[in-house]
């Protein structure tokens, strides 16, 4: 066994010396100039400028299926096969779609306030129709005391308190007749979410309650700007006579594909070389949101789209090869779609192998110093070498696209080593990094179980502008755009084409990398032994995430297996040198051990009443995607519990970890991204989600 990963481990490195003249070692250079040279920054803000012009939110909105219409037919347009346009079903929400909304002051100088024709964000989504005339009153933040001794029946308020209360309290409880809302000036915002922060005239995307309200009907309402809100008030304030508004809604529960919920995703094919290999790689993003959502996520949907026409036109020529794999393109309504395609379809995922998801990757970092694109790793409990393609990628484009003063001493003259620009774009650096998962986006739906596929997702955040008027065209700039698309491309190329002869540079990323992420663990654990008061806690929880860390790497190994047959012994070599790392890493925690007390390493002290039921627990999946579809919501979550380490314990249940071996590996997780990511996660937790889990019927727990 041993000459057998000697002999492997050699291939790797010697493989790994000829590629050494090159930046990326897991595609061939001329590959990757070909795909960088022709994917285009400004041809995917062309999709963008396209679809910007549609309100789109989820549940059957017309603009939504113009949007899928566009796409279905540029993917037929851009040579991609079995293209389809799948309508499906969507929950209980009704299709909702207005046609036109207006407020106006009446009297002798009439002011209009807000109208759709300036932007739809003005009219609250679900807003029910209405033509009225009536006094607009201030009633501030809708509290008791702002509410005290005013009478609101029959009039239209003016508040900063959100859409759902002043709603509820006010329209449905006192009897008013609809809100104007703007944001509230005494909130400054965090700038995450896009609320205030300095943005005066931005109009946030906001909705009225979908369902009834103590037996009553919703109404409407009407967003204003903080800028809008502050000078009505003012003028409420300083009238000498009560200020009239005229209320007009043209919208209702109706759309043109049908008055039945309805969702909408489009597919379209590069097909492989090898159709009977069942590993299609997934490239997502999502076609509904709100006007103008250009960032979020019509920045993605374009840019997936440029990546089906690049790769389509640079394989048809002949100048790259036909990559062994399906390249499956899917535009989706976020989240939904995909669970509803797999419900539909249960045996679907079982063709797919990994997803590339991309939602919001056009942001001009110049517009805000807090932006960054951020790639998400594959969480532990889904590991796979495809993490290692992707960070190889995304440090080659920054690398490329980063101006380092040593660069002049190397006689590189230009600015950036390898830049990748768009025509019309921008000259900066390529802000991004590799980051911990997380959960917001349309490569969930592929990681979650019951699916179990490793996915990535492009994503960027913070961003003040998501969520509103201002997620709009100039705050785009193509030349990031490009960037990201020729980021995304590469890793989906590079995992499409994977064969024999690339394999051995595949392992040789994961080899190496893993070697890192095991040395990242083993410093926490050293770290821990040396500064913590309870040693002997120390020592046990660090000894946890040494074994966590090599399982994982484990599983990556395992992962190059699923090249080709012929990887197999290059698996094997891989996983061979985990052990080793592993039985390494554990004699130097208890050395460190020794020198820092004096005493031999402990044994671990045994568990209280709680890990002791974790002990007896062996949870199994028991449902399917159909069964997910609905019964996800019905797991209640448990309080301390980040929402994540909840998604991420159900991923570790494979029906052979008992519930404590669950719990040491979700708090290792944790504790390796920091307790400001994850928090912090405990055993009573960990055992009250396998409860609530099993009571929703999505597992058993034997």
């Amino acid at each position: 066994m041993m000459r057998t990963v000697s002999t492997a481990l050699l291939l790797i490195a010697a493989f790994t010396l000829q590629l050494s003249a090159q930046q990326l070692s897991v595609l061939p250079d001329p590959h990757v100039r070909l795909i960088s040279e022709e994917i285009s920054g400004d041809a995917a803000y062309a999709h963008i400028r396209h679809n910007s012009q549609f309100h789109r939110p989820r549940g059957g909105s017309d603009g939504l299926w113009k949007v899928a219409q566009y796409y279905e037919e540029k993917a037929r347009e851009y040579g991609l096969t079995d293209v389809k346009l799948i309508k499906q079903a969507y929950g209980t929400t009704r299709p909702w779609n207005a046609r036109f909304a207006d407020l106006w002051i009446t009297g002798d100088r009439p002011q209009r306030i807000a109208s759709t024709i300036q932007t739809p964000l003005h009219l609250a989504d679900l807003s029910r129709a209405a033509d009225v005339t009536a006094e607009l009153i201030d009633i501030g933040g809708a509290t008791a005391a702002e509410l005290q001794g005013k009478d609101v029946a029959g009039k239209i308020v003016l508040t900063y308190a959100s859409i759902a209360t002043a709603m509820q309290q006010v329209v449905v409880g006192r009897g008013a007749l609809g809100i104007v809302h703007y944001p509230s000036p005494f909130y400054e915002g965090n700038g995450i979410d896009g609320s205030g922060f300095n943005m005066p005239d931005q109009i946030r995307w906001l909705s009225v309650p979908s369902a009834q309200i103590d037996g009553k009907e919703p109404t409407f309402a009407f967003v204003l700007s903080l800028r809008q809100g502050v000078e009505l008030r003012n003028r409420l304030a300083a009238a000498t006579s009560p200020v009239r508004v005229r209320a007009l809604v043209d919208a209702g529960f109706k759309s043109s594909e049908g008055d039945q919920p309805w969702q909408v995703m489009v597919e379209g094919f590069i097909r492989g070389s090898e159709p009977g290999l069942a590993q299609d790689v997934v490239l997502t993003g999502h076609m509904q949101e709100g006007m103008q959502s250009a960032n979020d996520d019509a920045s993605g949907t374009g840019s997936v789209l440029e990546i089906a026409r690049a790769l389509n036109k640079l394989i048809v020529e002949g100048r790259v090869p036909r990559p062994r794999r399906n390249l499956r393109f899917w535009w989706v309504t976020e989240f939904s779609s995909q669970r509803q395609y797999f419900a539909d379809n249960p045996e679907a995922h079982r063709q797919m192998w990994v997803n590339v998801n991309q939602d919001m990757v056009g942001a001009d970092q110049s517009q805000d110093i807090m932006r960054k694109q951020n790639i998400t790793r594959v969480p532990a409990a889904r590991f796979h070498f495809l993490n290692d393609v992707s960070e190889a990628v995304v440090e080659y484009m920054v690398r490329g696209n980063t101006f380092e003063l040593s660069q002049l001493q190397a006689g590189i003259t230009q600015v950036y080593p390898k830049p990748h620009y768009s025509h019309l774009g921008t000259r900066q650096r390529y802000n991004a990094e590799m980051i911990f998962f997380h959960g917001n986006t349309d490569h969930i739906p592929f990681l979650e179980a019951p699916i179990g596929l490793p996915g990535v997702s492009f994503t960027n955040m913070p961003d003040r502008f998501i969520h509103s008027s201002d997620d709009d065209l100039e705050t785009l700039d193509r030349t990031q755009l490009g960037r990201n698309a020729v980021s995304a491309a590469l890793i989906a190329y590079a995992m499409a084409s994977a064969d024999n002869s690339s394999a051995a540079a595949l392992a040789a990323e994961t080899s190496g990398r893993g070697a890192e992420r095991m040395g990242r663990n083993l410093r926490l654990g050293l770290q821990w032994i040396s500064t913590d008061s309870d040693r002997v806690a120390a020592y046990h929880k660090s000894v946890d995430q040494v074994r966590y860390a090599a399982e994982r790497e484990r599983r990556a190994a395992a992962s190059i297996g699923e090249i080709h047959a012929g990887a197999a012994t290059l698996a094997t070599s891989l996983a061979q040198s985990v052990i080793q790392r592993e039985t390494q890493s554990l004699r130097e925690l208890e050395s460190h051990y020794r020198a820092v007390t004096g005493n031999a390493a402990p044994a671990r002290p045994s568990g209280g009443d709680v890990e002791r039921q974790l002990t007896g627990l062996r949870p199994v999946i028991a449902a399917g995607p159909r069964e997910f579809l609905d019964g996800r919501g019905n797991i209640a979550g448990v309080t301390g519990l980040h929402g994540l380490m909840g998604f991420e314990l159900l991923n570790f249940i494979d029906g052979r970890r008992n519930g404590l071996e669950i719990y040491r590996h979700l708090a290792a997780e944790a504790r390796e991204a920091g307790d400001h990511y994850f928090g912090v996660v405990t055993p009573a937790a960990v055992l009250q989600y396998l409860n609530n889990a099993a009571t929703s019927g999505m597992i058993r727990t034997r």
